[in-house]
């Protein structure tokens, strides 16, 4: 395990990565997520925003006044990115944090608008997010990204190959999974 933390500098390509995660979801689901989420790194964060294994962490934060929405927080694991993006050198930082912002916002997306609920969450809701993500990434297509989606596909199958098949009924996403 590599102990590194994002520094002031790689800030830059994480903001631009959330801004075209958001871009694409906004796109892909007619939602807005303005003032929903907010992003935290190892510096930033407390004891039980920090795990290991994965490599962000979402948290639902409960607003002060019950007429206010929920808010998110996306706790970015910084030693966890790292340690992949140094063993796995041929992708690169941008399209990596951006396959990972994409698929943390569809999460948001999902628990906002009640198509999935926090509470129960379940690897069914996973494995359909992973699909989200990467449909709505091909369809979108970033410099770098085939790389990523490539190297995630040979460390573990993509939900793609699974028998089931995904359906979002507010607007017309058929996938056979």
């Amino acid at each position: 395990m590599i102990m590194a933390y994002f520094l002031p500098n790689h800030r830059n390509v994480l903001m631009k990565s959330s801004v075209l995660a958001e871009q694409i979801v906004s796109r892909e689901t007619n939602w807005n997520a303005c003032n929903i989420y907010d992003i935290k790194t190892h510096a930033e964060m407390s004891g039980h925003e920090k795990v290991e294994g994965v490599f962000a962490q979402l948290l639902r934060l409960e607003p002060e006044h019950s007429q206010l929405s929920h808010h998110y927080r996306v706790c970015l694991q910084d030693n966890e990115i790292f340690d992949f993006l140094c063993r796995n050198t041929d992708i690169d930082m941008f399209s990596f944090m951006t396959f990972i912002m994409t698929h943390e916002l569809l999460h948001i997306q999902r628990f906002s608008t009640g198509k999935a609920d926090f509470y129960r969450y379940d690897d069914d809701e996973e494995v359909y997010v992973d699909s989200l993500t990467r449909l709505f990434l091909a369809k979108n297509p970033v410099t770098g990204l085939k790389k990523v989606l490539t190297l995630l596909d040979k460390l573990e199958a993509a939900p793609l190959y699974n028998d089931k098949i995904l359906v979002d009924h507010r607007r017309s996403i058929n996938a056979y999974l």
